[in-house]
């Protein structure tokens, strides 16, 4: 069987290669003629699944070609291609002479997702993926079916073909071309033939929480691999499974050319950005109210690990419900299914963690029948039930950053961000927030993290008119880079410009001396960080005395623990909803109905070098999603509740005090620092 699949991986592997050139090849002005020119030939030896033949011949174009545009485009395509055969000494030559500002929108997306592929090209694939997130609905289309082509191959090289197929199923929903499609449903009825054969069926537990049109893939191989008793008894099966799956992709071209089976049914456009069927995230109910904390104590993400822990056990200890203590897995060597083993045999209620991005990834693919609470975040749709997803998420810290700028009257803005996965990560969040709320992005950059010198990029955003034209710039930066950035931009003449930035810009302990450069940088953190008086200060005050450097360098990451804490409870109590906001001390935590817990964050200034509060999160602020702007004199004074909801149940943000202690004198204020 495996020499007759790879044969067959190997025919449709060309095919689908063949559509990626084409559209990787779009933005081209290839030589025309007769012949077979070498833009031609390198179409053709992508076609054939050759990608180092097909970067050569590039390479070979971009030297002949006589403009310095053709040259550009040639060297780009080069370096894509040879970031598909896996050959990243090559694909770094070719793209290190591109600046990636230079490109368009698309061929800047495409840009960056070889680079992305030149980074896991050495990856194990599990590992690769969560490096690789699947594509926001505004993705250019060829960037999108090429990600969800190359995330298809990651799930089969880990052994997960039903995840590679719903991969495939989503490349559909991004093709535009008949031919593409068709080359598609060719390589996805393949796999599923490939799965039945494994004796993976539309319902065996591997396909549990399966798409319908992924399941309807499996059932029709099943179909297929079945040996019937005539050829009628075949095509009563193959009518069934029409009235099963109405509107399926497979009858585009499969189930006429594979099957010789008339059909006259037509098909159902795949929805882009979610598998058909939707997350599955409806509430769970835990079994009882045992906890367990699930982190790796080993390994790169100890340090962290133990910084959460810390706010996890400060947060119990301070308010335990009068639930049991709760228990704690080191995940630092337990896989996946290890961990849902072991939850299981010790009847667990609610699992917390894990915290490292791969692993929770696998998690979501578990059949755990308890609420669960991530602590990171993934991309590709869970399907589910009680699977949330809280981390300090950038794209919410951007999101949050574009509502306060909309909220101060910013209606045009100007975008820096640095090159890269976390860069995109930001500039997605905020542009889709930002646009989709009313504002206008006039125009962005990417910069190099590692350098000290970003007068190109900078000169770049502000030149075309675009200074002139904006209300003001975002800056995605580490605190040495927003110091250079702010710098930078007074120096090109554009320090009346306001610059806004999420909480990396601040170090997270006040030093007037560096932030100085700061003055008048706006940006948005959390309430741990931002609130004073009351009981956030005396919580910070203890959480100090008790775990020193763990709550102090680490405060986010403490933060992050306390509130898991209050995210289990409510789990155990079943209170915590979709759509229901809770205060927290990283920010208002609303659970979405996709499960990914979205933080609402406050909004500070640098002033004399120092961080000094201007509004705090409410519970208003996430209930009024989209509509964030509550209005100017949005700023509280410190004899304000900060949660500042009308009347809404008293803030999560005082029941971390001792149940005895939990009064209004307690109640923490958010008015600015002295």
């Amino acid at each position: 069987m495996s020499a007759r699949m790879q044969s067959l991986r190997g025919a449709f592997a060309a095919v689908f290669i063949l559509v990626l050139a084409g559209c990787a090849t779009s933005s081209m002005s290839p030589s025309g003629g007769m012949g077979q020119s070498p833009i031609d030939a390198a179409r053709t030896a992508a076609a054939q699944g050759d990608y180092n033949r097909a970067a050569q011949l590039y390479s070979q174009a971009a030297v002949n070609a006589r403009q310095p545009e053709a040259q550009r485009s040639y060297r780009l395509e080069a370096g894509l291609a040879a970031a598909q055969a896996g050959d990243a000494q090559t694909a770094r030559r070719m793209l290190g002479n591109i600046d990636p500002g230079t490109l368009s929108d698309v061929d800047h997306a495409r840009y960056n997702l070889a680079q992305r592929e030149i980074a896991i090209a050495d990856l194990p694939p599990g590992e690769a993926l969560s490096h690789l997130p699947p594509p926001a609905r505004n993705t250019a289309p060829a960037v999108a079916e090429r990600v969800w082509g190359k995330r298809a191959s990651l799930q089969f090289a880990n052994n997960n073909i039903v995840a590679g197929i719903k991969a495939l199923v989503q490349r559909d929903a991004w093709l535009d071309d008949n031919a593409a499609m068709r080359a598609n449903d060719e390589r996805i009825y393949d796999k599923a033939s490939d799965a039945i054969g494994l004796g993976i069926g539309p319902d065996s537990p591997d396909a549990a929480n399966a798409d319908q049109t992924t399941r309807g893939w499996l059932a029709l191989a099943n179909i297929g691999e079945t040996q019937y008793s005539s050829a009628d008894a075949r095509d009563k099966a193959l009518a069934q499974w029409q009235q099963d799956y109405p509107g399926h992709a497979a009858n585009r071209d499969v189930l006429p050319r594979r099957f010789n089976y008339d059909n006259t049914m037509s098909v159902t456009p795949t929805e882009r950005g979610m598998p058909q069927g939707g997350p599955g995230n409806a509430q769970v109910s835990a079994p009882n109210g045992q906890v367990a904390l699930a982190l790796p104590m080993g390994g790169q993400f100890q340090n962290a690990a133990q910084a959460i822990r810390d706010g996890f056990e400060f947060a119990y200890q301070n308010n335990s419900a009068g639930l049991p203590k709760p228990l704690f897995y080191d995940s630092s060597n337990q896989g996946a299914s290890a961990l849902a083993q072991r939850a299981t045999s010790d009847n667990i209620g609610v699992l917390v963690g894990p915290l490292d991005k791969s692993k929770v990834g696998a998690m979501a693919g578990q059949s755990l029948s308890i609420p669960e609470i991530a602590l990171n975040t993934i991309d590709q749709p869970v399907a589910r039930n009680g699977f949330y997803q809280f981390g300090l998420d950038p794209a919410d810290e951007a999101a949050s950053a574009a509502r306060h700028a909309l909220d101060k009257g910013y209606q045009n803005a100007l975008v820096l961000v640095p090159r890269g996965d976390w860069g995109d990560r930001v500039l997605d969040g905020f542009r889709k927030t930002f646009n989709g709320e009313g504002g206008r992005l006039v125009d962005y950059r990417s910069y190099d993290g590692s350098a000290h010198d970003h007068s190109q990029a900078i000169q770049q955003l502000l030149g075309n008119g675009n200074q002139r034209a904006a209300d003001f710039i975002f800056v995605a930066a580490q605190p040495t880079q927003a110091r250079l950035i702010r710098s930078q931009l007074k120096y090109y003449h554009a320090a009346d410009l306001p610059m806004v930035s999420t909480s990396h810009s601040f170090s997270g302990q006040v030093d007037p001396g560096s932030d100085i450069d700061l003055d008048g940088v706006y940006f948005v953190d959390m309430p741990w960080l931002l609130g004073s008086g009351g009981t956030i200060e005396r919580l910070r005050r203890e959480a100090a005395s008790a775990y020193g450097d763990e709550a102090t360098s680490y405060a986010r990451l403490f933060a992050m623990g306390m509130d898991a804490w209050v995210l289990a409870r409510r789990a155990a109590q079943g209170d915590l909803t979709a759509g229901q906001p809770l205060e927290g001390m990283t920010g208002v935590l609303k659970p979405e109905q996709s499960g990914h817990i979205t933080r609402y964050l406050g909004w500070a200034v640098f002033r004399n070098g120092r961080p000094q509060t201007l509004s705090m999160p409410g519970l208003s602020d996430a209930r009024n999603t989209p509509n964030f702007a509550t209005g100017t004199g949005k700023a509280e004074s410190s004899s304000t509740p900060a949660s500042g909801n009308n009347g809404a149940p008293m803030s999560e943000r005082d029941s971390y005090a001792p149940d005895s202690d939990n009064g209004a004198g307690d109640q923490w204020s958010s008015g600015a620092r002295n």
